[in-house]
């Protein structure tokens, strides 16, 4: 009992010295006197706005703390305007304010830390367990500190930023009178360097847009983190104890320091940007500046050939001795590769090893290869400086321009392939890299032979990988050369109209000559299928021509006009397929390129055309069998017409009324069809008539055939001819036939009319009447009818009665 007690005692002794230092320092308890949360507030998130009106970058004399507009998307959308995110955190990120919080959060931490020790030595003297609380604080006030500690790392760099910008705000305001350091002319090198460094500039904006777009997207997460944890421990203040408490107001503390960090981030990035667009309007300026005042000089060049010279030297040599390595490593890949067979069962490290020399051996093989195609990408390098050279100081011609220009395209584009290859070799190594690793994690300390086997394998893997990804720099390097040349060709200055108008006809040959297919060994190319198209074009017309012209001349010698009609149809298609395979014998286009077209045409025509295919031949079969033919006067669905035009799918028919049908030739064909004038147009017609019971039948007989007779364009042969149909109901019924000659309905209604009316004279004269319908009354009744005679008088007292 007295240990325990004494025990007890010695344990408050360092709290005792804990709180005599806090008096020292005249500092509270850290449970009763936490940090001051309001002294790290951040102010209010700037926010990202749509731009203004497009205007200049950065002027001369602007300030950093502007907003910056960044480059346009790629997908036209709206600009991005950087809000400066470092004006609200001055005073919060100055060097004294966060000596400051250093200062606080270190003195914290070491009363922490003395707290904690008291506490352990309390648990080792054998009493209860202690709490973790002071842990936990001591963990939040060292990640406070960190975060102090980066704070003044992104001032730090923040301030070097500032002055970067404030030298190249001085360089752009000693170019605005257009005048360089370095008196002209100027070297054609230095105008390389600036075309990179602008090309550059131009491709970081958008790594840098999206940067930003990541930090402002960091900031709005750590304003809610925050917001967040003020709510929670707005709860925690009226329920939890101190302890947990002062934890609560540490991690809120932490949260803030946390978002002012990701806001300085933000404002870094932003200053970055404002850097970019400073260069770019630098280096723009200067390219402006130069113009026309750059020289390529000889020596320039001589220098450089000899680079290429020295270069080639290295590179022959480093070839030859990885020629040796490779037949070196060969050699051991063979020993090995012999071993395995001649070994019944060959263990895992053994098959592990010759792996291993294989890819050895292959990677040695790739940077060989990669060394010797660099050797032959040299003299398409020099070759390329030569034509600078020439084009530079005017001693090429336009032709050999215009020829070197399409060798550089073309060359360009190798490379490009070349680099692309690679990338997917680079893709290829890495997952097979990833199945070697996933081997030797599998081992997990077992065999250890096949262990150093796997981890050479392995190397070699990240061998081949590096060698690839350090040849883009070569490549990369080609590329800009041969990018310069063609630059320097196509924006040459002072050429004249010829030169431009031979540019424009070697564009259109090329484009003329362009090869779209290969059929048996021969190109179909843009120019064949263009005057394919234009032949075939003014062949329609001429076809159209020639045939109306003899649709218009044989019916003068002596040919109907139904029959031209059909010769004028059949001469037009037979010259359009005349002119169509004339077009592609001219164009020297095959008739097998349409083959391999014929299948997927035939299902088109049998499914999608077939009722289009039935017209068409259908009117082939009515121009050649000719049931009906142009002139023609027929009955189609009880309506009169004559055929005005035989197409090649529909048929043209003109009724009285001056009224086109059109109708489908399949329907001629598969209808009944009446012609009134197919053999010749001579017709019989006939009338009704119907004349009173009691007339003299034997005049009315004679009459008739009279006004048949009388009547004008009536045949006299046959002659008219008079029916006697049919008492009817009302009239004795008579008809009269009698043979016409019409072509038309006009002419038939005409004549039929004049009969009508001869009729109509004769039978008044002879006083027949025409008969119209009378009914007799029969009325049926039990008895009589009463019927008595009355008065006006009488009659007049009835009515007033009913």
């Amino acid at each position: 009992m007295f240990r325990k007690q004494l025990a007890r005692k010695s344990a408050l002794v360092p709290a005792a010295l804990i709180f005599l230092s806090l008096a020292l320092l005249g500092l509270d308890s850290p449970a009763q006197q936490p940090l001051n949360p309001q002294i790290l507030i951040p102010g209010d998130v700037p926010e990202l706005r749509p731009a203004p009106a497009p205007g200049p970058a950065m002027s001369s004399t602007g300030d950093l703390d502007r907003p910056i507009p960044l480059a346009a998307s790629r997908d036209g959308g709206a600009k991005v305007v950087l809000v400066d995110a470092e004006s609200t955190l001055k005073e919060q990120t100055s060097g004294d304010a966060l000596d400051e919080k250093h200062e606080q959060v270190a003195s914290q931490l070491r009363v922490a830390m003395l707290q904690e020790e008291a506490e352990k030595a309390a648990a080792t003297e054998g009493e209860a367990t202690a709490p973790k609380a002071n842990e936990s604080e001591v963990d939040l006030l060292k990640q406070i500190d960190v975060i102090i500690a980066q704070q003044k790392a992104a001032t730090a760099t923040l301030q070097d930023i500032r002055v970067a910008s404030e030298e190249l705000k001085l360089q752009l305001g000693k170019l605005a009178d257009d005048r360089l350091d370095e008196p002209p002319p100027y070297s054609v090198m230095m105008l390389d360097e600036l075309r990179d460094s602008i090309k550059s500039l131009k491709l970081r904006s958008e790594s840098l847009q999206a940067s930003i777009l990541a930090a402002r997207n960091a900031v709005e997460q750590g304003r809610r983190i925050v917001d967040e944890k003020k709510q929670a421990l707005r709860q925690q203040r009226e329920t939890s104890p101190n302890a947990e408490l002062n934890l609560a107001e540490l991690d809120v503390q932490l949260s803030e320091e946390i978002l002012v960090l990701r806001r300085q981030e933000l404002a870094v990035e932003e200053a970055n940007e404002g850097v970019r667009v400073l260069q770019l309007a630098i280096d723009e300026k200067k390219v402006a500046i130069i113009g026309d005042r750059v020289t390529f000089e000889k020596e320039t060049l001589d220098s450089y050939i000899s680079e290429l010279d020295t270069r080639e030297s290295e590179l022959k040599r480093k070839a030859e001795t990885l020629q040796i390595d490779l037949n070196l490593s060969e050699r051991r890949w063979l020993a090995a590769r012999q071993e395995v067979d001649s070994t019944p069962s060959p263990g895992q490290e053994l098959l592990e090893r010759v792996d291993a020399l294989k890819t050895n051996q292959q990677t040695i093989q790739l940077e060989l290869s990669v060394v010797n195609q660099r050797l032959q990408r040299l003299p398409m390098v020099r070759t390329a400086w030569e034509r600078r050279y020439l084009v530079a100081t005017g001693q090429a011609s336009h032709e050999e321009r215009r020829k070197w220009l399409d060798e550089t395209i073309k060359q360009t584009d190798e490379l490009a392939r070349e680099r692309r290859g690679r990338e997917v070799k680079i893709n290829e190594l890495r997952a097979t890299l990833a199945n070697v690793n996933a081997k030797i994690d599998a081992l997990n300390g077992g065999n250890e032979e096949v262990k150093r086997w796997l981890e050479t394998k392995q190397a070699a893997l990240n061998k081949q990988t590096e060698v690839l990804t350090g040849s883009f720099l070569a490549i990369d390097s080609a590329t800009r050369v041969l990018q310069r040349l063609q630059v320097q060709i196509e924006g040459e200055r002072g050429r004249t109209f010829a030169e431009w108008a031979a540019d424009a006809w070697s564009s259109a040959k090329r484009i003329w000559n362009y090869e779209l297919v290969e059929v048996d060994d021969t190109f179909v190319t843009v120019g064949k299928v263009v005057s394919s198209v234009l032949f075939i074009f003014f062949g329609f017309f001429a076809a159209r021509y020639i045939s109306s012209l003899l649709g218009r001349r044989l019916p003068k010698l002596g040919v109907d006009e139904a029959g031209a009609s059909v010769i004028e149809t059949l001469s037009f298609y037979f010259l359009m397929v005349a002119f169509a395979l004339a077009a592609l014998r001219y164009a020297n286009v095959p008739l097998t390129v349409f083959t391999f077209l014929g299948g997927a045409i035939a299902i088109g025509v049998g499914f999608g055309s077939q009722n289009i295919l039935n017209n068409f031949i259908s009117g082939l079969i009515l121009m050649a069998e000719r049931p009906i033919k142009v002139g023609d006067l027929i009955l189609v669905d009880d309506v009169y017409g004559n055929v005005n035009k035989i197409g090649a799918r529909s048929t043209q028919i003109r009724t009285g009324e001056n009224l086109d049908i059109i109708v489908p030739n399949s329907k001629f064909l598969e209808n009944n069809v009446t012609n009134l004038t197919r053999r010749d147009d001579r017709l019989r017609t006939s009338i009704l008539v119907g004349v009173a019971y009691g007339s003299p039948l034997e005049d009315v007989v004679r009459l008739l055939e009279q006004a048949a007779e009388q009547a004008n364009d009536v045949q006299e042969r046959p002659k008219p001819m008079v029916w006697f149909n049919d008492f009817g109901d009302n009239s004795l019924i008579f008809q009269v036939h009698f043979w016409i000659k019409a072509r038309t309905v006009t002419q038939m209604r005409k004549i039929e009319t004049d009969v009508r009316l001869n009729i109509d004279r004769f039978f008044r004269e002879n006083d027949i009447v025409i008969a119209f319908p009378q009914r007799d009354l029969h009325i049926q009744s039990p008895r009589p009818i009463e019927l008595r005679l009355t008065s006006d008088g009488d009659l007049g007292s009835l009515r007033a009665a009913s």
